[in-house]
């Protein structure tokens, strides 16, 4: 598989064209074992997931912590993620899949493509595709990648009519909520028991059984699934907004935006501008763009392949040109100076993310596919 991005525009954007080709996706699931990572940042945690593309913006003040648990049975990936702090995050799964998000039941305020997922709501995307998720603080979810023509040929002998043909154009789908409730129990048990029997390249048989068990409890929750209620058309708009806002910021770093520009670029007034923030977000337009910008600065200080070596030239070329007020405000976002940030990149720091099993965190930013 191919290195990570390399230049500037990867750090902060996904990337459409060179995703995993049909001989990185044979490679997948290689590696047998529970991987365990924690993290301390937002970009880690992001790069921790094997063979996605992922980019996250931490929008809640204070420390990060996060846990993945990752295992690959095969080209089947299932892992439990918990994060937290409120995020807003794209990704944009493998080629040739499905993904499924089950976020534990009882979790406000988490959205999909902008609309909630409430308790007996899942989410959904298909291999190569953009999605966009916002997730609150305190948040977990149990997440299921499996092969399409997999997942396809298995519904075909198990579900009546096979997989409704509709299924891959939804971002959502409501399932009964007992059923939901018992895939999550199944899949954590599963990896549970995975982790704690410390299960090698050996146990073939084990993990054979493991995946069928795996896949017969997706079809369980999948055999009551149905298309989600069609959001408010004006929450899916302001969601669009709210899209459009942060790739014309991304896509003008060096350009001092303010609420007059979004409006001019967007069409809308200064008091709409301010209710779809804080319909959409909670915030209004400045603090959003303020840490967008902040996160920015965080992965180019992380990241071993940014240009950036210094926090002055990091901070100015996403705009910030007072340092002082830079740090402080990059201290209340994120919980640290910008220099602890920056040695973390090093290795220097005791607090560098701590991979408890198998791959370091660099491995799996590895697996990402480069533009």
């Amino acid at each position: 598989m191919s290195a990570r991005p390399k230049q500037q525009g990867p750090l902060h954007r996904l990337c459409h064209e060179g995703l995993l080709d049909s001989r990185c996706v044979d490679q997948l699931g290689a590696e047998v074992g529970v991987n365990i990572y924690e993290t301390h940042d937002s970009f880690e945690q992001a790069c921790a997931i094997t063979a996605w593309q992922q980019l996250y913006d931490q929008l809640s003040p204070g420390d990060f912590s996060g846990q993945l648990r990752e295992l690959w049975l095969d080209q089947l990936q299932c892992f439990e993620e918990y994060t937290n702090r409120a995020l807003r995050q794209s990704c944009i799964v493998w080629p040739g899949a499905y993904w499924f998000g089950v976020p534990i039941p009882n979790q406000p305020n988490a959205a999909c493509e902008g609309s909630h997922l409430e308790d007996n709501l899942i989410a959904i995307s298909r291999g190569g595709a953009e999605f966009e998720l916002t997730t609150p603080d305190d948040f977990h979810i149990m997440g299921l990648v499996i092969p399409h023509d997999e997942l396809t040929a298995y519904a075909n002998t198990t579900l009546d009519g096979g997989l409704p043909e509709t299924l891959g154009c939804e971002s959502r789908l409501q399932v009964d909520p007992l059923r939901k409730q018992r895939f999550i129990r199944h899949q954590r048990t599963l990896l549970n028991e995975a982790e704690r029997c410390k299960l090698g390249p050996a146990d073939v048989t084990a993990y054979r059984f493991m995946r069928h068990e795996l896949q017969d409890s997706l079809i369980d929750m999948l055999t009551s699934a149905t298309p989600a209620p069609r959001p408010q058309r004006s929450r899916h708009q302001h969601w669009r907004v709210v899209r459009q806002a942060r790739d014309f910021a991304m896509g003008h770093p060096d350009e001092p935006l303010g609420v007059a520009d979004l409006c001019q670029y967007l069409g809308v007034s200064r008091r709409t501008l301010q209710n779809i923030f804080q319909n959409t977000l909670g915030i209004c337009p400045l603090t959003y763009l303020k840490s967008l910008r902040l996160n920015a600065v965080r992965r180019e200080l992380l990241s071993p392949e940014s240009r950036y070596h210094a926090i002055q030239d990091a901070a100015s070329a996403w705009g910030f040109w007072h340092m002082s007020q830079f740090a402080v405000d990059y201290g209340k976002l994120f919980g640290e100076k910008p220099s602890a940030t920056l040695l973390r990149r090093s290795g220097l720091s005791a607090t560098h993310p701590r991979v408890v099993t198998r791959r370091s965190t660099d491995m799996a930013c590895n697996a990402m596919p480069s533009c």
